[in-house]
């Protein structure tokens, strides 16, 4: 009876909507946002810069670079304006729309198409460029480049955050041309992860220009990779992103522990986090005993898609299966 008792007021208390806990590891992007070239005021020329944001939205949802050329997701594009929020001018003659997210959402999950959410990845990018002297330069922050403009907007249409080192990282790290150019790949990982990258992108560029041939190492968790070309080390990341975050088919019941939930404004934080995320639709409490507490979820992608999804967040840390396989966390204070 105790228990049952603990567990309805922790429910009680949660829906009153107390503060949450740490902050999330990932960055929350905009993915329903876009810009598009609007040639003139007409009806047709909307509907057309409409239907083009539609597109970049999608590729962004989906994770799929390809999606714009997907006939399966045509519907949406030939029906963008119904999903249009906002919309206004913008510089440069370009039309800036904002869509119902959440309208886009329930279609792509109805008509079996993968999601990947707001929260990603944020990639850290160590970029050393020749520039026609031996020594070369460190790409940072502050830089205004071909090459750099060009990798920002092809992150932007995969919606892929990116952090830059500024000028004065790279001093404090002692990191410079030389470094990135041969150093110790583990070292700058080190360093881009202590300065906020999730994943880490090391190029090695034969110019600055946007048409520079680029040689990229791209680090993510226990995952190393090779490419090359210009946009590819971005390109190649957000595939990789997709292909491990992005969650599609129909619901599945998954159970999940997570112990250390020490009081009443952290088991509503972890809740209110586990209803937030899109993979996840419903969330109902199982049982309580002692600072762990059992929730039985409805997600999309199954336990292993789950599992990687939360261990990200850096608010949960897996730990060995419970009883029956039951996945467990702990949380992170």
């Amino acid at each position: 009876m105790r228990q049952y008792l603990e567990t309805a007021i922790l429910l009680l208390c949660a829906a009153l909507l107390l503060p949450c806990g740490p902050a999330a590891a990932l960055t929350r992007t905009e993915p329903y946002q876009a810009t598009a070239p609007l040639s003139d005021r007409s009806e047709a020329a909307q509907t057309a810069a409409f239907q083009s944001a539609m597109r970049t939205v999608l590729v962004r949802v989906t994770g799929n670079r390809l999606a714009e050329e997907d006939a399966a997701l045509a519907p949406l594009v030939g029906n963008a304006r119904r999903y249009v929020q906002q919309y206004r001018a913008a510089a440069e003659g370009q039309l800036w729309i904002a869509f119902d997210g959440a309208a886009i959402e329930r279609w792509l999950v109805q008509n079996g198409q993968p999601v990947w959410g707001r929260e990603r990845p944020a990639t850290f990018v160590w970029l050393a460029a020749q520039n026609g002297s031996q020594s070369g330069v460190l790409i940072t922050a502050e830089d205004t480049s071909e090459l750099k403009s060009s990798i920002d907007a092809a992150a932007l249409q995969r919606g892929l955050p990116l952090i830059w080192p500024s000028a004065a990282d790279a001093q404090k790290n002692h990191v410079d041309y030389a470094a990135v150019s041969g150093g110790s790949v583990s070292v700058l990982a080190d360093i881009a992860r202590r300065l906020g990258g999730e994943g880490v992108l090391i190029g090695r560029a034969n110019g600055n220009s946007a048409a520079a041939s680029v040689r990229w190492t791209h680090l993510f968790q226990d995952r190393s990779s090779e490419y090359s070309g210009t946009l590819d080390g971005v390109n190649r990341a957000a595939d990789l992103y997709a292909g491990l975050f992005a969650a599609s088919g129909n619901l599945q019941p998954v159970e999940i522990e997570v112990t250390g939930v020490s009081d009443l404004s952290e088991y509503a934080g972890i809740e209110n986090y586990l209803e937030s995320q899109t993979f996840i639709s419903h969330v109902s409490v199982q049982g309580l005993s002692g600072d762990t507490v059992r929730f039985r979820l409805a997600t999309r992608g199954g336990g292993e898609s789950l599992q990687r999804s939360l261990a990200m967040s850096g608010r949960l840390t897996p730990l060995s299966a419970g009883e029956n396989g039951i996945q467990r966390f702990q949380l992170h204070h």
